[in-house]
């Protein structure tokens, strides 16, 4: 009979599992862009102030955010609360989310990875600072050194001091240096910084909206505006819906359609997931162009006379983990229950708004006097959505002619005729002429009659 052998370090029955640190670093980092993982740390910054300031539509005055972008390194700084010790050592250094974790109301932050993935993918050495309600602390890391070591995967916290601090003093600051060499010449790129301000206008537009400040080497980034055209028979959608979609929490979806200036760029759907733009300006089948709803409610695919078509999606849960996004909330999880609800909601609130610029677009041979819709639209006002009041489809309802039909009168005559003419009548140009040779001709001939 074979003899056990003893279960011990030299064990051969066991076999070596354990990931090394390096491989650990280079999987995570692999697949995100370097804008992105920035976004991931703004994300943080945002979490911390909806920690500070719970809700959602909170009021952000006086929360800042300042990023700091060059060839030396990476800095980004905020006053939004900074990172609680307890959460610090349990929790946000974890690679994942740990059970026990209490998650941020409608965080934005939700698997666990972003700031670390994000300091790791930059350089070879990071620190973080916090400034929280009862504490000060750092936590320095030299990648190359923690890395070599593979079976120790703290890292320290250093000049630790227990305080009193104000709510307005606390903040976090982190700080990479020894950046990867690419990574230093991504960031010396004038398109790359280009890049970045405008994602982040677009990705954290609802919190700047909200208050929060966000400045990129020293410039401040300013938030887009968010309006619907309304008045002159215009009513634009605007429709809410709770869904228990087996969270923690519901999921609330608020949906607003109608028309704003004709912009191809801009034309298309927002959608938001917990106030972070995941997708801009969207004019796929994503959001329900080309596609048909389960009712039978088809959207065609996108056109340019839609260019004045503008839709903004918000879905927002104190549970993260049901929102449609994927993993690096950059685009939609087109699987997940939220989406497949979604999907549908965007289809029957689009078609109306279709339907009208369809007929807009009908006008254009028409006299101007009959052009009744292209004059509602240039008439109507920009309203921002929030003002907007429940309505559960954008409607049109045309108004009264103001004054008799006009009728186009087009001619032409010899341009030495024209010119005595219009020093007879003292008329401007040749608009002025018509217009003045016609109402004395009718108060002669008509009139006069």
């Amino acid at each position: 009979m074979a003899q056990l052998i003893p279960t011990d370090e030299n064990d051969l029955t066991k076999v070596d599992a354990s990931p090394t640190k390096a491989f650990f670093v280079e999987i995570i980092t692999k697949d995100i862009q370097l804008d992105e993982a920035i976004q991931d740390l703004v994300d943080n910054c945002i979490d911390g102030a909806k920690r500070l300031r719970p809700g959602m539509e909170a009021n952000y005055a006086g929360l800042h955010v300042s990023i700091e972008v060059n060839a030396d390194g990476f800095r980004i700084e905020d006053n939004c609360g900074g990172i609680p010790l307890d959460i610090a050592r349990k929790y946000a250094f974890k690679f994942g989310r740990a059970k026990g974790f209490e998650r941020t109301s409608h965080s934005v932050g939700q698997f666990g990875v972003g700031m670390k993935r994000a300091l790791f993918k930059m350089g070879d050495h990071f620190s973080v600072e916090s400034v929280e309600p009862n504490y000060r602390f750092r936590i320095d890391v030299n990648v190359p050194i923690w890395a070599g070591d593979d079976v120790n995967w703290d890292f320290d916290v250093s000049d630790l001091m227990s305080e009193p601090n104000a709510i307005e003093d606390t903040g976090t600051k982190i700080q990479v240096d020894n950046l990867d060499p690419a990574v230093a010449s991504t960031f010396s790129q004038a398109a790359f910084l280009a890049k970045l301000r405008q994602d982040i206008r677009i990705i954290q537009q609802h919190p700047m909206r909200l208050g929060l400040s966000i400045s990129l080497n020293g410039e401040a980034i300013i938030a887009t505006e968010w309006q619907l055209k309304e008045g002159e028979g215009i009513a634009p959608a605007f429709q809410r819906f709770e869904d228990h979609l087996g969270g923690e929490s519901p999921l609330v979806t608020r949906l607003y359609a109608g028309i704003g200036d004709s912009s191809r760029p801009h034309a298309g759907w927002y959608v938001f997931c917990n106030g972070r733009c995941i997708l801009e300006a969207d004019q796929e089948a994503t959001t329900g162009w080309s596609e048909v709803s389960d009712d039978g409610v088809n959207v065609p695919k996108y056109h340019g006379q839609f260019a004045r078509f503008r839709g903004y999606a918000f879905l927002d849960s104190d549970d993260s983990r049901i929102l449609p996004w994927n993993t690096t909330k950059t685009g939609l999880n087109l699987e997940s229950d939220a989406y497949k609800r979604l999907r549908g909601r965007l289809i029957e609130i689009t078609r109306p708004v279709i339907d009208f610029l369809n007929n807009l677009d009908a006008e254009k041979d028409l006299d101007d006097g009959d052009k009744l819709l292209s004059v509602a639209v240039t008439r109507a006002s920009p309203v921002p959505i929030e003002k907007l009041t429940q309505r559960p489809t954008f409607v049109y309802t045309p108004q009264p002619r103001r004054g008799p039909p006009l009728a186009r009168i087009s001619y032409q005559r010899p341009k030495a005729k024209a010119d005595r003419l219009m020093d007879a009548l003292d008329a401007h140009n040749n608009r002025d002429l018509g217009e003045k040779s016609f109402d004395y001709a009718y108060a002669n001939l008509v009139e006069g009659d």
